[in-house]
């Protein structure tokens, strides 16, 4: 065998791994997948701190990504017995005000590893929430750390007092013919009568 042959069957067997690779240029890259339609899901508040027998909210954030449409359904996850939450965020909406009713029987504890579930489909997010269920109040009382009186507006020689949520409070407060202010304990939904 020749030692120009030699030399050119030598140089095939090296450049045979590029040729089988398509190494070396011109083999052209192949694109990334397109990444799939998802959203992501925060809560804000993460904890909440509501009576037995009352009802909070809590504001569920979606983020849609890569082109992510549809309805979204809410739920808590590991919530007790007798605490509910759930809810819809609608397509082309971001946010959600997601109530969380507690039953008058719940026992007071905290509940610190609660989830809140958001579910399209097969697309299932979560993000974490704790709760703390306090005792309940008498009817007409509202919790210390939960609102503040303030102002100090006349009203035929009485003083009249507003009450100031510490935590997101949607209630109103109405006098009574005998001219006392009723106010139900807890939080309530925008809208919602109070009741003594």
């Amino acid at each position: 065998m020749s030692t120009r042959y030699r030399f050119t069957l030598a140089m095939m067997l090296l450049c045979l791994p590029f040729v089988a690779c398509g190494g070396g240029g011109g083999g052209g890259a192949t694109a990334p997948p397109l990444a799939s339609p998802t959203f992501s899901l925060t809560v804000s508040p993460a904890s909440l701190q509501i009576p037995a027998g009352g009802s909070g909210f809590m504001t569920v954030t979606v983020s849609r990504l890569n082109g992510f449409q549809g309805t979204i359904a809410v739920a808590g996850i590991g919530f007790p017995t007798g605490v509910s939450a759930s809810g819809t965020v609608a397509d082309g909406v971001s946010t959600l005000q997601l109530p969380i009713v507690v039953g008058a029987g719940v026992t007071p504890t905290t509940f610190a590893s609660l989830q809140v579930e958001g579910r399209s489909g097969t697309l299932v997010q979560t993000a974490p929430f704790s709760l703390t269920v306090k005792a309940s109040l008498p009817p007409g009382q509202v919790s210390v750390d939960e609102a503040q009186a303030a102002g100090g507006r006349q009203q035929a020689g009485q003083v009249v007092n507003q009450v100031v949520a510490l935590e997101p409070l949607r209630a109103t407060s109405a006098v009574n013919a005998s001219g006392t202010v009723e106010i139900r304990h807890g939080f309530l939904p925008s809208g919602t009568p109070i009741k003594p």
